[in-house]
């Protein structure tokens, strides 16, 4: 008998469209025994469990990309985990029963306790956890573990984003508009981002603003989005790394100069317009390129693009990882804002600024309460008013709600010192390779009195880990 049901690729923000469907004789899932330490996965199964196909949605358009094409393919891959795994004194995880599992986990937590207080029991989610996962997870840290210490991987991806963007509008959003918006885009500024690798997909809603050559791309590298500027159809920005900041000034720069300043919107619906005036004065065309490489003419250009798209199609900011991660990224992505909102851009019909999301739900895990300062729902866990109505929400004294606990890189850097995190939990996260200074938190996973890693294969984490 054949089924089949749709639903969306999880490998990144654009969550795709995709219908799975089980073959009449499906392939027989693996069984796997015990699992070496090893960094090396097994070759993939031959036949899939479910074959795979795009399914007609706004963001994806019935396409997908090598991810989603291939995603049913970790369902029978022998280097799957599919029952709990202990890491016995050879160093070998070997699998036992569930009931020995949660056993196990809720000792390990309960001595941790007993020894040196809640919050030496720490949670670290990611961005790959759905809205519910996130949601439980939170409350799983703060109710049954009672414990402050816990975030998530998202303070490596977004973060510079959502600082700029609460300094800017008071709110954390990625894209506060519909992807199908820029398709009826006349100007469309990509900063940091190589969707058509990273995406492909995405791509689609470039075609309108490269057609009417309105795609201006900013990269230090000929990327595959860069290349679709050739021939015309728009404009690649190739500023020395580092830059992007003095750029963005330096057309926000012209804005002001070529009074391309939406004034109406300006006046009604910003502050701070005279101090951002006298921190671009400095940053003229000529002396941009000097610091950036990036043409004068090129600068002037692209100022006139977005204010002209403004007026006619639409124009959006988009800013990515590239532009954010770095020790200016706050900084450069306030600048982006600031651009946008000299033009009249955000919240404005056919226009706006949005910041794209990697993962899978890095915007859904700040949301739903993964973060160390947050409670669900955007909520500042110092905040009165709002630690009050979750708790109305979860049935329990405001009182059994932990405070702020440490944001990820103090909370990895806290792993087995005196007064820090002694026992871990890692969902939906790699953090022996994806966290800075890797080696030391490898080191930190190791001193660990216990560490438990929840993934569907043997990470470089898991593989540290006590019970998987």
């Amino acid at each position: 008998m054949t089924t089949s049901a749709d639903t969306h690729c999880p490998y990144c923000a654009l969550q795709c469209a995709m219908t799975l469907t089980s073959p009449a004789d499906p392939a027989p899932a693996s069984t796997p025994g015990p699992v070496p330490v090893t960094l090396i996965p097994p070759a993939p199964s031959a036949a899939p469990v479910l074959d795979v196909a795009g399914r007609d949605f706004p963001t994806n358009k019935g396409g997908l990309c090598r991810k989603g094409w291939t995603s049913a393919s970790l369902l029978n891959h022998p280097g799957r985990v599919t029952e709990p795994l202990l890491k016995g004194p050879d160093g070998v995880h070997r699998p036992i029963t569930w009931d020995h599992a949660l056993e196990l986990a809720a000792n390990a937590v309960q001595a941790t306790q007993a020894r040196y207080g809640a919050d030496a029991v720490g949670v670290f989610g990611g961005g790959g956890l759905t809205n519910e996962k996130a949601y439980m997870l939170g409350k799983f840290a703060r109710l049954a573990l009672r414990t402050s210490r816990i975030d998530y991987n998202g303070r490596f991806c977004m973060s510079s984003a959502a600082a700029a963007g609460m300094r800017a509008f008071g709110v954390d959003r990625g894209l506060p508009f519909p992807l199908v918006a820029l398709d009826t885009a006349a100007t469309i500024l990509m900063l940091g981002s190589n969707v058509a690798e990273t995406m492909p997909p995405f791509v689609q809603h470039l075609k309108g603003a490269r057609d009417a050559g309105g795609l201006i791309v900013v990269d230090p590298r000929r990327s595959a989005t860069a290349d679709f500027t050739a021939d015309g159809a728009g404009l690649h920005l190739q500023p020395l790394p580092g830059t992007d900041l003095v750029l963005l000034l330096g057309i926000a720069h012209v804005v002001i100069a070529e009074k391309l300043v939406d004034t109406t919107y300006v006046a009604d619906r910003t502050s701070g317009y005279s101090a951002v005036a006298r921190s671009v004065s400095a940053f003229w065309p000529e002396r941009v390129q000097g610091l950036t490489g990036v043409p004068a003419d090129l600068i002037r250009e692209t100022a006139r693009r977005l204010a002209a798209g403004a007026t006619r199609g639409g124009a959006y900011i988009l800013t990515g990882r590239g532009v954010e991660q770095h020790v200016d990224g706050t900084d450069t992505a306030t600048a982006a804002i600031n651009l946008s909102l000299l033009l009249g851009l955000p919240g404005s019909a056919r226009s706006g600024y949005g910041t794209l999301t990697g993962q899978g739900n890095g915007q859904g895990g700040r949301e739903h309460g993964q973060k160390a300062d947050q409670l669900p729902g955007y909520r500042k866990i110092t905040d009165p008013a709002a630690r009050a109505h979750v708790a109305r929400v979860w049935g329990v004294p405001e009182s059994l709600i932990p405070g702020p606990g440490l944001p990820a890189v103090q909370l990895l850097k806290s792993l087995g010192q005196p007064d820090g995190v002694h026992c871990l939990f890692v969902h939906a996260s790699n953090i022996a390779v994806a966290s800075p200074d890797a080696n030391a938190v490898i080191a930190g996973l190791r001193s660990l009195d216990f560490l438990v890693v929840c993934d569907f294969f043997m990470s470089e984490t898991a593989a540290e880990a006590d019970l998987v």
